[in-house]
């Protein structure tokens, strides 16, 4: 009798995973609208709509650095129909920096596929005397605690990174949380707050436009798409305050909708327009299988988690 039921259940997830998805599809980005996550859930999204003609729809959740977002995707019923598409913030450094959260990252979640690799670029209003980050460092050691960055929330991979440079470089600024970067953007513009870390697909057609200045880069080495910009780690070794967009079901879903979505987005991001609309944002793409996810994502929990405790934040 065992058997037979060890059959007919694999006989009805295997149909139920050749027939899915029936109805539209929902992707959960747990930051504001504007950011990288919206170019990268457009991009997948329509790709996936016109092989599947079903829509795939971006639902953006912000707040509390994407917890909000990332427990509304854990909480989901696991049916095929709701993904979260996020970046490490919500699943590998909130979790060090926040009790009593209402999912746990490595549990709630099933990895399914990385996606894109996020770069960013340390930024400042123009009006601020800084043209490299020589000088901006001289004048926050010169003006300790006078100059305030923004970021996209408490626990982002913006205010850490910011975090991880004021330890590096010995200087004091204040920090400003925002609900999203798409939101941060328009305020160190208007001179609101002077600096910031964010995405550079949506940073860099303000610098080019001249109403930002950019300062560097914070992966480890130089960007493609802006190869004149230094990277951090060229003055601070060791330096990488990068992150990546990985997607995610909750628990419990069927395991032939993640291997059949994970192949999928591979396919997607073989596909040379979509490599290159991705690439000229200063996205990488990555793909993958879930088991490579999981792993990358344990890496990515250590590692910030020894980065929380070296720098010592805490809640504000």
């Amino acid at each position: 009798m065992r058997l037979i039921a060890a059959v007919l259940a694999f006989c009805l997830s295997s149909a139920y995973g050749q027939t899915w998805p029936a109805k539209p599809v929902r992707f959960i980005v747990p930051f504001a609208a504007g950011g990288s996550g919206d170019i990268v859930g457009r991009a997948i999204g329509a790709r996936l709509t016109q092989a599947w003609g079903e829509q795939v729809l971006i639902d953006n959740k912000p707040g509390a650095a994407g917890a909000i977002g990332a427990a509304a995707a854990a909480s989901a019923p696991p049916d095929g129909y709701t993904f979260l598409l996020a970046d490490d913030s919500p699943l590998t450094i909130t979790p060090h920096i926040r009790k009593g959260l209402p999912y746990d990252p490595l549990k709630d979640l099933m990895p399914i596929v990385a996606i894109a690799q996020i770069e960013f670029v340390l930024t400042v209003n123009p009006a601020l005397p800084a043209r490299s980050l020589g000088e901006l460092v001289a004048l926050l050691k010169a003006n300790p605690g006078k100059y305030s960055y923004a970021s996209a929330g408490i626990g982002s991979i913006h205010q850490l990174a910011m975090e991880w440079l004021k330890q590096l470089a010995g200087v004091d600024m204040v920090h400003v949380p925002y609900k999203g970067s798409g939101q941060i953007l328009p305020d160190v513009i208007a001179g609101v707050v002077p600096i910031t870390y964010t995405g550079f697909a949506q940073t860099m057609p303000q610098v080019r436009a001249g109403r930002l200045r950019a300062l560097a880069v914070g992966s480890a080495r130089r960007v493609a798409a802006a190869p004149d910009l230094p990277a951090i780690a060229e003055t601070y070794r060791g330096f990488d305050g990068t992150t990546a967009w990985n997607l995610f079901a909750p628990a419990g879903t069927p395991p032939e909708i993640v291997h059949k979505l994970n192949a999928e987005v591979n396919r997607v991001l073989r596909i040379a327009p979509v490599a290159e609309q991705l690439s000229s944002n200063g996205l990488f793409p990555l793909g993958g299988s879930p088991e490579e996810l999981a792993r990358a994502m344990r890496t990515s929990y250590e590692r910030w988690g020894k980065i929380v405790r070296a720098i010592g934040l805490k809640p504000e």
